[in-house]
């Protein structure tokens, strides 16, 4: 089921938000946009909850995320799946990284938010877990 005009904006809204927060440094700001027990898979680890989630954006390596537009699927009135790819550009290296994101979306009173994530990262073979 495709998305309403108003949620596919609020839904673009929330992962434009997604790469803009990471891009300034802001970790707080990032964190919020996720549920409380939300869990994001990366590197073929686990963050779970605001306090890892946290965790992972203060140690992640800073730089440029590039969010392509999502592809949105809606799984029922207040849930969504998407798809997107983004592409990454280390801040100190200069190096890039691009990957394929899934995500699993609630509405809440507060708006739209990321229950679940999981980034793949494109290689030569395909999708993995792991960029190199």
């Amino acid at each position: 089921m495709l998305p309403t005009p108003e949620d596919h904006l609020a839904i673009a809204d929330l992962l434009a938000r997604y790469c803009l927060t990471l891009d300034v440094d802001d970790a707080e700001g990032w964190v919020g946009l996720f549920l409380p027990d939300a869990r994001y898979e990366v590197y073929g680890r686990s963050w779970d909850g605001h306090e890892g989630l946290r965790k992972m954006a203060t140690n992640a390596p800073g730089g440029l995320h590039l969010g392509g537009p999502p592809v949105i699927e809606m799984t029922g009135p207040d849930r969504a799946r998407t798809q997107r790819n983004l592409l990454f550009i280390e801040r100190t290296s200069g190096e890039s990284r691009s990957a394929v994101y899934e995500d699993e979306l609630h509405r809440t009173p507060e708006g739209w938010r990321i229950a679940h994530t999981r980034c793949q990262f494109i290689v030569a073979e395909g999708l993995s877990d792991r960029p190199d």
